[in-house]
C-alpha cells in the first residue's frame, strides 16, 4: 500500500504558488518520488532566495533530503532527479551545489529550461529513490 511523506509541521495546503493539492511524497514499497521541490519555506511556503540560484538550490534539496529522510530513505538512495531550471545561464552554479549533495553517487537526471508558475522560482527538482534492503 502507498504511504503518504509529510514531514511534520510542514505546510499542506500553503504554498508559495497557492497550490498543494498534493503529498510532499509518496512511498511505494521500497521506492520513494518526491513532489516537486521548489525553494520555499516547507512551514509557511514563503519564497527563499529570491533572485539567487544557490540559496534557491540549497533550499530545494534540502527539502527533498527531510522527505527522504521522512521516508526512511537518504539522498544515497537517490536514483534519478527531474531537474527544471528558468535560465540555463545558472546551470554551472546549479551544478556546483547539487553535486556536493550527492558525494557518493550522482544520481540519474535531466535538466531542462522550463517557465516556472511564478517567474521568482528559479529551479524544481522532483526525485525517485530507491531504499536500499
Amino acid at each position: 500500500m502507498n504511504q503518504a511523506i509529510n514531514p511534520k509541521g510542514w505546510a499542506i495546503g500553503k504554498t508559495a504558488t497557492g497550490l498543494n493539492h498534493l503529498n510532499w511524497g509518496i512511498k511505494a514499497g521500497n521506492q520513494v518520488y518526491v513532489a516537486g521541490m521548489l525553494a520555499t519555506d516547507p512551514l509557511d511556503g514563503s519564497l527563499v532566495g529570491e533572485g539567487d540560484i544557490e540559496v534557491q538550490t540549497r533550499r530545494v534539496l534540502d527539502s527533498i533530503k527531510v522527505v527522504l529522510e521522512t521516508a526512511g530513505a537518504s539522498m544515497d538512495d537517490v536514483t534519478m532527479n527531474q531537474i527544471f531550471l528558468r535560465n540555463l545561464e545558472d546551470y554551472h552554479a546549479f551544478n556546483e551545489i547539487y553535486v556536493t549533495y550527492f558525494p557518493n553517487l550522482l544520481p540519474a537526471r535531466f535538466c531542462v529550461k522550463l517557465e516556472m508558475v511564478r517567474p521568482e522560482f528559479l529551479v524544481e527538482i522532483a526525485t525517485t529513490a530507491v531504499i536500499s534492503a
